[in-house]
């Protein structure tokens, strides 16, 4: 008889796995190219600050929504929810097309898009346990966040290209034609009929069990909590303040190295996650978060480019692993039929108060200088990052034996 084949091979078997990953991969590729495509229709008619508006309205609808966005996964089919929001995304970004005038219209279309796109992160991770088995999870997380890293590199560069052969139009139309394809495939997926309709719980009871689910998870709520604090607090002072510090301190090139060096990171340590399966996966994760508030306290001290590329190199690697271990120990505890409410909660806290620190970062530097609020951001991330492993399960990412993974609560 021939030995079975590694498990690692053994993902890629699944027809409907593959179908997934590409209408992903597709997807990201359409996600990415939108906001390069924004900026040009945008500043044609309006302003920076016009066009912040329209990314914190689509982010906060988001936000808004994502709760109940996560019910509604709960109740269907994870591979219609994914449909719904690539149709919504192509109608919007055919809109974008015409390149309407009015500010009002690009504010509705920027809601609607944050409306459905608050189901594609809870419906992806929810149907990820439907077509892989409990030991392939981890892999087919980690294949899943090689496919959207790549994508995500690839679209806005595809997004540049057609910009400087054509006009903004053809990078909506080329936009819209990703949201198709991705559609395509997700309607080829054979996903099994999820609850009845005479199973269904009401909306506020689906939510309740949810957020039970959270509660009795010491590790969860630690980890989620740990997340809202630090996304506007830490990762939004980093992200808005780079390119300030680079343009203070460092060569111009310095910025766009250190954000590819993070996406490369991002890419080893997706390969990293789909073989390394280490005893502690929550103490993994967290030290690599670690290297990002190092990295922001070596800008804040002027460290040479060399010690800032090797940090975000570093960084992109220990975030890609953080979310293979903490995706694939939810998809594991979580019962199937509240994973979908669980993930939008989770969503929630790490991107919900994320455009006040985008915000709020702004108006500290111009009052004691961008060095001075990465340096406190970066304490912050160290501390905050750290506190989570005195909490039951953190270090593993489970629960206690007395309670088993994926059991329902009571």
């Amino acid at each position: 008889m021939n030995p079975s084949p590694p498990a690692r091979d053994a993902v890629l078997r699944h027809r409907d796995f593959r179908l997934f990953l590409a209408s992903q991969a597709v997807n990201e590729v359409g996600r990415s190219m939108f906001p390069v495509a924004l900026v040009g229709v945008v500043l044609l008619h309006h302003g920076p600050a016009e066009l912040g508006l329209l990314l914190a309205i689509r982010g906060i609808t988001a936000s808004i929504v994502g709760l109940g966005a996560g019910v509604l996964v709960n109740r269907g089919r994870k591979s219609r929810a994914l449909l719904a929001n690539d149709i919504a995304q192509c109608a919007v970004v055919l809109v974008f097309a015409t390149e309407p005038g009015s500010f009002a219209v690009l504010l509705a279309l920027s809601a609607v898009s944050g409306f459905f796109s608050s189901v594609g992160e809870p419906a992806a991770g929810s149907l990820v346990p439907v077509l892989l088995a409990e030991d392939q999870l981890q892999r087919g997380n980690a294949l899943k966040s090689i496919a959207n890293r790549g994508a995500a590199i690839a679209g806005p560069a595809l997004a540049g290209v057609l910009l400087t052969v054509a006009d903004t139009r053809a990078v909506f139309l080329a936009n819209a034609a990703t949201f198709v394809v991705s559609a395509t495939l997700l309607l080829a997926i054979r996903e099994k009929r999820g609850r009845t309709t005479g199973e269904r719980l009401r909306f506020l009871e689906d939510l309740g069990t949810g957020l039970a689910e959270v509660r009795r998870r010491p590790w969860v709520v630690a980890i989620i909590a740990i997340a809202t604090a630090q996304a506007p607090l830490m990762v939004a002072p980093g992200f808005a303040l780079l390119p300030v510090v680079v343009a203070e301190t460092y060569p111009a090139m310095v910025y766009g190295l250190a954000l590819s060096f993070m996406a490369a990171g991002e890419v080893a340590g997706g390969v990293l996650g789909s073989r390394w399966q280490p005893r502690r996966p929550g103490l993994v994760s967290l030290a690599g978060v670690l290297p990002y508030p190092l990295v922001l306290l070596a800008l804040a001290a002027a460290l040479p480019s060399p010690v800032i590329l090797a940090g975000y190199l570093a960084a992109g690697t220990g975030f890609m692993l953080f979310g293979i271990y903490w995706y694939t120990a939810l998809q594991r505890a979580i019962p199937a039929d509240r994973l979908g409410v669980v993930l939008s909660i989770d969503q929630v806290g790490s991107f919900g108060l994320e455009p006040i620190g985008y915000a709020v970062s702004g108006v500290l530097a111009e009052t004691i200088g961008p060095r001075r609020v990465l340096f406190g951001a970066g304490i912050i991330g160290l501390v905050m990052t750290l506190l989570p492993l005195g909490v039951r399960g953190v270090p593993r990412l489970a629960d206690d034996t007395g309670i088993p993974a994926g059991s329902p609560s009571r």
